[in-house]
């Protein structure tokens, strides 16, 4: 029987294996929003933490629950968000990063929930910021 491991690119086993950014994020300056998702029929929750600060993402932190593919998507995606404006257009959806991940089709609905997460706590930092 081969390993499991070998179902997996190299970048998700790396990422998997060191998960960056997980975690909650440590006190400090600017304004903390947050994105969630939770879709459990899917396998998947993951919940963004980002501090902004002058309309960029200070730092971001995330955490997850779901398959290597969606745990390496989530780290991905959080370590790439680190001085992005917050109004930028989204260089993450769900296909780049199978694409990125080496994904099989079927983790699709798994990556959008990573997508949706990342959305949704962009969209509360424009609201913040606007008001």
């Amino acid at each position: 029987m081969s390993e499991p491991r070998a179902a997996y690119s190299p970048l998700v086993r790396e990422l998997f294996e060191r998960l960056p950014h997980a975690g909650d994020l440590a006190p400090g300056p600017g304004t903390v929003v947050h994105g969630e998702v939770i879709a459990l029929e899917r396998g998947a929750w993951v919940r963004y933490e980002a501090r902004i600060e002058d309309g960029r993402v200070a730092d971001c932190a995330f955490r997850a629950w779901g398959c290597p593919h969606t745990l390496a998507a989530a780290a991905l995606v959080a370590s790439r968000m680190h001085g992005r404006r917050i109004d930028a257009e989204a260089a993450f959806d769900a296909r780049r990063l199978a694409t990125e991940l080496d994904a099989p089709a079927e983790k699709l609905g798994r990556l959008l929930v990573v997508e949706d997460a990342l959305s949704g706590m962009l969209a509360r930092a424009l609201a913040l910021q606007s008001t």
